[in-house]
């Protein structure tokens, strides 16, 4: 069991709500770009930037019933045979476990912007200090209320109660092509 309470969730399967995802969209500008979220879940990212007018696309290693995902491994998968919008975002809850592999392969595809939402102690961490060095933040924006990010196999049966409560510090970290200045640490509400 983790600090939750809950039983770590198969493939690292957590739901952010929705006003995190707004709070992402509300303070950085993603220039009209197309979002491509490869561990979309539920499709909450997705959801968020359609609603902001961003083209959206949306993947997941398994089907949890977002309309027009793409089944796939994010890892594993042949971009080559893709045909990607121009000016590419990646948005993303990635599983845990896999983040900076997911981010380090979200780099290879976006030509604008990927960030990823995490607990706050992701930053803190010598095993990410070379990520970091070659690929330095644009953007971390700090969230001020704590989100609570059940599992997606909770959320139904937990109902109003799902994204209440949060007991976790999170952050979005964003990185930016050109990446020109010194990474920006704001906190957000």
């Amino acid at each position: 069991q983790r600090n939750s309470g809950y039983v770590r969730e198969k493939e690292d399967w957590y739901c952010e709500p929705d006003w995190t995802v707004q709070l992402l969209f509300d303070n950085i500008n993603f220039d009209d770009q197309a979002i491509y979220d490869p561990s979309c879940g539920r499709g909450n990212i997705p959801a968020v930037a359609t609603e902001y007018g961003f083209d959206t696309l949306a993947s997941d290693i398994i089907d949890r019933g977002f309309p027009g995902v793409i089944v796939s491994d994010f890892l594993t998968a042949d971009f080559s045979t893709m045909d990607f919008p121009p000016r590419l975002s990646v948005v993303m809850n990635p599983p845990y476990k896999h983040t900076e592999d997911f981010v380090r392969r979200a780099l290879e595809i976006a030509d604008h912007r990927v960030a990823i939402i995490v607990p706050l102690s992701w930053l803190a961490s010598s095993k990410r200090h070379e990520l970091f060095c070659e690929f330095p933040p644009s953007d971390v924006l700090v969230l001020s209320r704590r989100p609570s990010m059940p599992p997606g196999r909770k959320i139904e049966e937990l109902g109003d109660k799902a994204f209440k409560s949060g007991m976790v510090d999170f952050c979005w970290i964003v990185w930016s092509r050109p990446h020109d200045r010194e990474t920006r640490v704001r906190w957000v509400l």
